[in-house]
């Protein structure tokens, strides 16, 4: 796959930016800073006041993109970093002033002068950290500012890890379902939810953010510490994701299959040809099914054991209580501590017990550890993966319905429960 040669909207005047506006921001932000750094000086904070300046450019960027600059890199790169200079030096300039108006001693121009001779070498300090934190946090700015090549950086932007983006080597040789969720293995919540031609990214503190199969003009697929990027015709990011993801491959089978360029797409991808879905047995030919799973009898053993050693540590610290030469207040926190080392010990007794799954029929039931029960039907699953220490189950919506503990016994038997209803575990 190459490259996707759609040309950006060169007259849309809002998508370009405005100079003045990216001006107007840096300087909004310029005072920002430099507000930050005095009060950082008055109360007496310098070193925080100095390692501020490493992030000022990154500041003074991100007024620029909110006052939507002009999108050019030689435009954003000479004002945010001019603006990011000028506030290191002014924060400076503005300090000794305030010095010499605030003092109750009478200086002398000597003293001025030699104020002065002692700020500017500090000053040089400060524009330098200025400049070195600009170029160390210039990405966001550039991902913004050279918008035919911000989806390429926001996907190489690094430091999510050596193995975030592992790529799979093949994508899976069926049709992928017509929804389906991206989410992340071991962190719950879902990423991107694939419903028909729609997809919907969920974002944890922002607002989700819900677009068409149509509305993507290509993909780029970053390296392993960076993710893989969806992106319209004008190179704006409409999507991120890993491909360390659970259901990134059937993500990637369903690009395929919508004809959008990926860009280096590994020569090993390709599309299953066109097959009729798999008819779902008729109801009547559904066997009803009546099993129940609990823990490994090694697990409960070892809980158990746990939980005996735990009672009984509780018991002898509730019964020598009494030998304590101890005040009052220290003999009721040891009665406490002993009462709750106790309730763990019956916790880990009750926990190979209590923690099963029960199927009958079409109803599942699912009791965790703790003895808390969910109930539903097998018909409400609409996928299941495995996250660390646990086994997910999914609604219709990629909401939890339920976690089942991995170190179930018959965990085959589950397994061909779900598929008879069309879920793969």
């Amino acid at each position: 796959m190459t490259n996707c040669n759609t040309e950006p909207n060169e007259t849309n005047l809002e998508l370009q930016g405005s100079v003045l506006r990216g001006i107007l921001g840096s300087i909004i932000g310029m005072f920002i800073c430099i507000l930050a750094m005095l009060l950082c000086s008055l109360f007496q904070i310098v070193k925080y006041g100095m390692m501020f300046q490493l992030f000022v450019g990154l500041v003074i960027g991100r007024f620029y993109r909110l006052f939507h600059g002009r999108r050019s890199k030689i435009v954003a790169y000479v004002i945010v970093g001019t603006c990011t200079v000028l506030a290191c030096t002014l924060w400076e300039v503005f300090w000794v002033l305030l010095l010499a108006i605030v003092s109750s001693v009478q200086l002398t121009v000597a003293d001025l002068s030699r104020l002065w001779s002692i700020s500017w070498e500090l000053l040089l300090l400060c524009v330098g950290l200025g400049l070195i934190g600009f170029f160390l946090t210039r990405k966001s700015l550039l991902a913004y500012a050279d918008w035919k090549r911000g989806p390429w950086i926001v996907a190489y932007a690094g430091g999510n890890g050596a193995l975030y983006n592992l790529l799979p080597e093949k994508l899976p040789a069926v049709n992928p379902p017509t929804s389906f969720a991206v989410h992340g293995r071991s962190t719950p919540g879902t990423r991107i939810v694939v419903e028909g031609n729609n997809l919907r990214q969920i974002n944890r503190l922002r607002k989700d953010s819900v677009f068409s199969v149509h509305d993507i003009a290509g993909v780029v697929l970053g390296p392993s510490n960076g993710c893989n990027v969806l992106y319209d015709k004008n190179y704006q990011v409409l999507a991120k994701f890993a491909g360390s993801m659970e259901h990134a491959d059937l993500l990637f089978l369903s690009l395929l299959q919508w004809n959008i360029p990926i860009d280096k797409a590994p020569a090993t991808w390709c599309s299953p040809a066109e097959v009729k879905p798999d008819s779902k047995p008729a109801e009547s030919s559904i066997p009803q099914q009546q099993f129940t799973l609990r823990l490994k009898r090694l697990s409960r053993i070892e809980f158990a054991v746990i939980g005996w050693v735990v009672l009984l540590i509780g018991l002898g610290l509730f019964f020598a209580i009494s030998f304590f030469d101890v005040t009052v207040v220290k003999r009721r926190a040891l009665v406490v501590m002993a009462l709750a080392t106790m309730g763990m010990g019956i916790v880990c007794l009750r926990i190979g017990d209590v923690c099963m799954v029960k199927v009958d029929g079409e109803q599942m039931r699912v009791v965790s550890r703790f003895g808390r029960t969910k109930e539903f039907s097998v018909k409400d699953v609409s996928s299941v993966s495995r996250s660390a220490g646990w086994i997910v189950v999914y609604d219709k919506e990629f909401k939890t319905l339920a976690k089942l503990d991995v170190y179930m016994e018959n965990l085959d038997m589950l397994k061909d429960y779900l598929a008879i209803y069309g879920v793969k575990m």
